[in-house]
């Protein structure tokens, strides 16, 4: 699998940078193919990546060190961090750049729901939380390998759409 993920990795270095909105714009379907990556991979295969100004702090000591802004993804612009653990790919977020009246209206959420439900059939699991005019919803999905969540949240200062990708952790019951 490993060998098959970094082919792809280097394969995808020749391509163009409007190449890449067209790699992720439908689908975004290729992040699985950046998990599990090294760094040096992942810069190899995007001229636009950019290192971001002041790493994002991540889960587990990871680092939002690489980013690629304005990618479309369900016809809604995104940017795209890249956190790194251990010097490989560990966490792939995409977070909405829509205008806030479209994302009041959920239309970066609603999109993008539908995409992944496309891409990775029916979700796995779906929450929401609403108070004093803050409210979130999540939905998540899953595939052998990864695990892709979507969240939608919105208060009365911001609201964002967030789609995470991560390798996938099977734990059994003695590790919980």
């Amino acid at each position: 699998m490993n060998r098959l993920t970094l082919s792809l990795v280097f394969s995808m270095a020749a391509y163009s940078a409007t190449a890449f909105a067209q790699r992720c714009g439908a689908t975004c379907a290729n992040a699985e193919s950046f998990l599990g990556s090294s760094e040096q991979a992942l810069v190899a295969s995007f001229p636009e990546i950019k290192r971001l100004p002041k790493p994002i702090q991540g889960p587990r000591n990871s680092r939002g060190k690489w980013g690629v802004p304005e990618v479309l993804f369900a016809a809604q612009p995104f940017n795209i961090t890249f956190f790194i653990s251990t010097g490989l790919v560990s966490r792939i977020e995409l977070l909405s750049t829509a205008s806030r009246a479209q994302c009041m209206q959920r239309i970066p959420f609603e999109q993008v729901l539908a995409e992944l439900g496309r891409t990775y059939g029916d979700s796995q699991a779906f929450g929401t939380f609403e108070d004093r005019g803050r409210s979130a919803q999540s939905v998540a999905f899953s595939n052998q390998d990864m695990d892709i969540s979507l969240h939608y949240s919105m208060s009365p200062d911001a609201c964002a759409t967030r789609v995470i990708y991560k390798a996938r952790e099977v734990k059994d019951a003695s590790e919980l």
